[in-house]
């Protein structure tokens, strides 16, 4: 037994996978002189066939075969138990004429559960059935360790592909992207410069009036009123005009710089301005907008930033409120911050909502109540804008119907003034 052991180790232990099944079976028949030797896995579920990965027959036939398991010993095998019939089995099995002795032994999973089993038949009875099982038992344990192995690298192999082709979709997926933000930086940089020439007219325009009116004379509480209407007109094209340089700006990279004027201003100024932005907006919808100035309350800050931030929240608030409605705006300052709140009655938002709310050109599940426009850019502006004040901005909802609270926090001191080309946050317009 010693030297049969000796032998098929030696003969076997250069080879792994198929090259070493193929050996095995080999010299398994040659040193104990057997008939057929082959090792086989189970087909189907339950298991109805053994399909061998490796044979090899006395007379040299050793070509890949397929067979019912019905009515053949290897069935108790697949059951789970190691068969030895020294002799008499084509008595036993029919199916099997012209063999008389056979040992089969399952090979199994490392989960436990039956892969495939060990089979080794002869003409002639086994002469000495425990050192066969013996002999035969050792090596379906290296066959069974083999298989498992070749299982766990198909799987580890499948696994490859399957992040392959998981990374070559992602990579298909982030070049779909890009374009698609390219096209959309293109779009808003178009809408950006073809909006600057009605505002240059809308300036001269208003400009000629105030001119004419100071030509001719005209005086009385008409004059000052239109005299004042031009004056916020031409703030206001100028402010927009600013703006959108900048998005042009911001547009011409594909992901641009937000840059800071940071100084000191009053507070109350930046949301008058950015109420009045709204005002018209808010009395064709019958929404009050609500607001207690806030005394002598300064930040250091951008104003145009400032004053674009809560333009976006305060025009939000009034598209996703119903007629008859309000909108709330309010200040608080504490120790080493200042917080702006705008508060609406509206549709609220859905948690789904609240995660993506800031994203760039986002949807939400709720629609403005008068059918107007949304780009999906407002929030995300609005979170660049504070990110680069080293602000942050908040939302709170409970649920849809319910309204919204956006919280505008500044800190005393922004992170920087001036900020350092590689320091910038950057404004993505998509």
């Amino acid at each position: 037994m010693k030297d049969i052991l000796s032998e098929i180790a030696s003969r076997t232990a250069q080879s792994i996978g198929t090259p070493f099944l193929a050996e095995l079976v080999k010299t398994i028949r040659k040193t104990m002189d057997a008939s057929l030797v082959f090792i086989a896995v189970g087909v189907g579920k339950p298991v109805q066939k053994a399909q061998s990965l490796s044979s090899w027959e006395k007379d040299g036939d050793n070509s890949s075969f397929e067979y019912d398991l019905d009515e053949t010993p290897c069935r108790l095998v697949y059951r789970g138990q190691t068969l030895i019939i020294s002799e008499g089995l084509y008595k036993r099995f029919p199916k099997e004429e012209g063999f008389d002795g056979y040992v089969g032994i399952p090979l199994k999973r490392a989960d436990g559960s039956l892969i495939g089993h060990f089979a080794v038949l002869s003409k002639q009875p086994i002469a000495n059935p425990d050192e066969a099982l013996a002999v035969i038992r050792i090596f379906a344990m290296r066959a069974e360790a083999e298989l498992q192995r070749m299982e766990l690298q198909r799987e580890m192999e499948e696994l490859v592909e399957t992040l392959s082709q998981t990374t070559r979709r992602l990579a298909s997926r982030h070049k779909a992207l890009h374009k698609s933000n390219e096209a959309k930086t293109a779009l808003l940089g178009t809408m950006a410069h073809d909006l600057r020439n009605p505002l240059a007219v809308i300036l001269s325009r208003s400009e000629l009036i105030a001119g004419v009116l100071e030509k001719q004379g005209i005086d009385g509480d008409l004059a000052k009123t239109i005299n004042n209407s031009s004056r916020i007109i031409a703030e206001t094209v100028e402010r927009m005009d600013r703006l959108i340089v900048s998005c042009l700006d911001r547009a011409s990279c594909d992901a641009a710089l937000l840059k800071l004027d940071v100084q000191d201003l009053p507070l109350d100024r930046a949301c008058d301005l950015a109420i009045a932005l709204n005002a018209r907006t808010a009395a064709k919808k019958s929404i009050s907008l609500v607001y207690t100035p806030p005394t002598g309350l300064s930040v250091r800050g951008d104003e145009d930033r400032l004053v674009e931030a809560l333009d976006n929240l305060i025009s939000n608030a009034i598209k996703y409120s119903h007629p008859g409605q309000s909108v709330f705006i309010d200040a608080r300052k504490f120790a080493e911050c200042t917080e702006i709140t705008v508060r609406d009655q509206g549709l609220g938002m859905t948690e789904s909502d609240r995660t993506f709310a800031f994203q760039h050109f986002q949807r939400l599940s709720a629609k403005p109540t008068a059918g107007e426009t949304s780009t999906g850019l407002g929030l995300a502006i609005v979170k660049a804008i504070a990110d680069a004040h080293g602000g942050s901005i908040r939302l709170d909802s409970p649920g849809q119907g319910e309204g919204t609270v956006f919280t505008l926090t500044l800190p005393d001191k922004p992170q920087r003034e001036t900020p350092p080309p590689d320091e910038v946050k950057r404004v993505t317009p998509a």
